[in-house]
């Protein structure tokens, strides 16, 4: 089974979303969804998404917490969620995949048309955890 690492990037109480490529050849095109991709054999899922959001953001994460993982039933993969602070300035990320990125709250992306499955539930989750979110950012792998 395909493995992938998904990223929530939150600063404050803000959430970084990837608008996904208008392209019928990949899964949920033209939807927001989370940052990150597949994990490559022998990559453990917090190197995979680091070097993910390496390729996509220019930005090179060096701390996160791992949330849990999921079964996605739509392309069946395992997808290892982690909560990534982002501490810098929001203008120096550089977008290299998909159409665009921007920074929601959660009740913003409640109102947003089209969105991953499961990516309300898990922000929701993330925000109930009862983890306060500066305890994450140190939290270091």
């Amino acid at each position: 089974m395909q493995e992938v690492a998904k990223a929530i990037i939150f600063n404050k109480h803000k959430f970084l979303l990837q608008l996904r490529d208008d392209d019928s050849a990949i899964l949920y095109p033209n939807t927001w969804s989370l940052f990150g991709g597949e994990i490559n054999r022998g990559e453990n899922p917090w190197h995979a998404l680091q070097r993910e959001l390496e390729e996509e953001l220019e930005w090179h994460p060096t701390h996160g917490s791992f949330l849990n993982y999921w079964i996605n039933l739509d392309d069946p993969c395992r997808i290892h969620l982690f909560a990534v602070p982002y501490e810098g300035s929001k203008h120096y990320l550089a977008l290299h995949e998909g159409q665009d990125l921007a920074w929601y709250t959660l009740n913003e992306i409640k109102l947003l048309d089209f969105v991953t499955p499961q990516l309300v539930q898990q922000l929701i989750s993330f925000e109930g955890s009862g983890t306060a979110l500066h305890s994450l950012a140190n939290s270091e792998f």
